[in-house]
C-alpha cells in the first residue's frame, strides 16, 4: 500500500510573539543552524518517503512561503486551506484529496513546528505506526513518553497492548493540573498527546462518517461552512479503535521561550 505524509503548517505561531509574526510564524523561523522547523520536519520524512509522497497543509497566506522553504516539494503537493477551520476539516480534506491522487493509501500527519532530537528513533516509531495501521483497522496517534509532570499538554490514557509497542488508547485527557499530572507520571500508563496521526484512508473515511458525517462530506466548495473543530474533538475522542505508540525521541513542541532554550536555542 502506498504511504504518504502531511505536514500541518497553517499555524500562526502566536505563543512565540514577537519572535514570530503573522507573516513569519514559528514553523518558518530559521532557529536551528539556519534551517526552519518546517525544513527539519521535511528532512525527517525524506528518510522514509520520496518528496512526491509528502504534502503540506497550510492556508493560502503561507503556500508560497512553504515552497520557498521546501524547493524539493512538488508545487501541487501544497494543499491550501480555503479558510481557517482548525485541524479536523483540514485533515479530512487532505486525506480525501491524497486518496484521490494516490488511491487507497496510508497517511500520517505531523506538525511542522515541533522539535525532535533523536531523528533515528522518530523514523523508527513512525515506520512502526505505518506498518500497524496498514494491517489493522485502527486510527493511530503517536504519543510521547512523559519525563516530567507537565501541565501544558493533553494526555493519553493507555490500555492493553495490541501488538509489540502498540497500545489501545483508553481516553484522551485535557491538560491536567499539577497534582493529576504527577499522578499520571507515577501511574506509568500515560503519554503526552503530541498531535501526530496515521491511518489508512478508507478507515479514516469510515470512522469520520460514523461520528462526524458533516466533516466527512468536506470539499473545497463547502469548506468555509465547515465547523472549526480539532481532529481530537471531532474524531479521535469518539472513535472506538484508537491505538498509540509511546515515542521517546526527545520531542518538544517548542511552544514557549523556555522550551526553545531547553533545546539549545539562544533566545
Amino acid at each position: 500500500m502506498k504511504r504518504a505524509a502531511v505536514i500541518l503548517a497553517g499555524g500562526a505561531g502566536t505563543r512565540l510573539r514577537p519572535l514570530s509574526s503573522d507573516e513569519n510564524p514559528k514553523q518558518f523561523l530559521k532557529l536551528f543552524e539556519g534551517r526552519s522547523l518546517l525544513q527539519l520536519t521535511f528532512e525527517r520524512l525524506r528518510r522514509i518517503l520520496p518528496a512526491g509522497a509528502i504534502f503540506v497543509s497550510t492556508n493560502e497566506q503561507y503556500a508560497t512561503k512553504s515552497l520557498e522553504h521546501l524547493p524539493e516539494l512538488p508545487p501541487e503537493n501544497v494543499i491550501a486551506e480555503p479558510a481557517r477551520r482548525n485541524t479536523a476539516p483540514a485533515i479530512a480534506l487532505c486525506t480525501f484529496e491524497i486518496e484521490q491522487h494516490l488511491g487507497p493509501c496510508t497517511v500520517s500527519f505531523l506538525a511542522s513546528d515541533h522539535y525532535i532530537g533523536d531523528v533515528d528513533e522518530f523514523v523508527r516509531v513512525l515506520s512502526r505506526a505505518y506498518a500497524f495501521v496498514e494491517t489493522n483497522d485502527y486510527l493511530m496517534t503517536i504519543g510521547i513518553a512523559p519525563d516530567e509532570a507537565n501541565t501544558g499538554f493533553g494526555y493519553l490514557e493507555l490500555g492493553e497492548t495490541l501488538e509489540d509497542e502498540v497500545m489501545r488508547v483508553q481516553a484522551f485527557i485535557e491538560k491536567p493540573d499539577l497534582a493529576r499530572a504527577e499522578e499520571f507520571l507515577r501511574a506509568g500508563n500515560y503519554a503526552w498527546n503530541a498531535g501526530m496521526f496515521a491511518w489508512r484512508s478508507e478507515v479514516f473515511r469510515r470512522e469520520l462518517s460514523s461520528v462526524a458525517p458533516d466533516i466527512a462530506g468536506v470539499t473545497r466548495e463547502n469548506y468555509e461552512a465547515m465547523p472549526s473543530i480539532s481532529i481530537d474533538y471531532a474524531l479521535m475522542e469518539k472513535a472506538p479503535r484508537v491505538a498509540t505508540i509511546r515515542g521517546d525521541f526527545e520531542w518538544s513542541d517548542v511552544g514557549t521561550f523556555e522550551a526553545l532554550r531547553k533545546v539549545g536555542v539562544d533566545v
